[in-house]
């Protein structure tokens, strides 16, 4: 992904004004890449309350691959910032990777 493309889905991802299909895209999209601008929005989504559940759980799923694919999960805090929804999807994503890699 190249990075236009991906700040312009960071953009998109941050905008409560977009629709939700729009932003649960992007969410989805940015799981392509570990750029630190991607990794933060996807936090700062995964952590606000008021976005919509759908996104809240596809940015946590979303981190939960990236971090999977890099070998670097969220720190104790980031982990602890993320809303109920989003904590969920992302320690679904983690295990279930661990347990494919493990043979499971």
């Amino acid at each position: 992904m190249d990075m236009q493309h991906m700040q312009n889905l960071v953009k998109v991802l941050l905008d409560p004004t977009v629709d939700i299909g729009s932003r649960d895209d992007a969410v989805m999209d940015l799981y392509e890449t570990d750029a630190p601008e991607a990794r933060q929005a996807l936090l700062t989504v995964a952590g606000d309350p008021q976005a919509p559940d759908i996104v809240l759980a596809s940015a946590g799923e979303s981190l939960g691959q990236i971090a999977t694919r890099t070998g670097r999960p969220l720190t104790h805090q980031e982990h602890a910032g993320l809303t109920p929804e989003a904590r969920h999807e992302y320690d679904g994503a983690t295990t279930s990777v661990a347990d494919i890699n493990a043979g499971g």
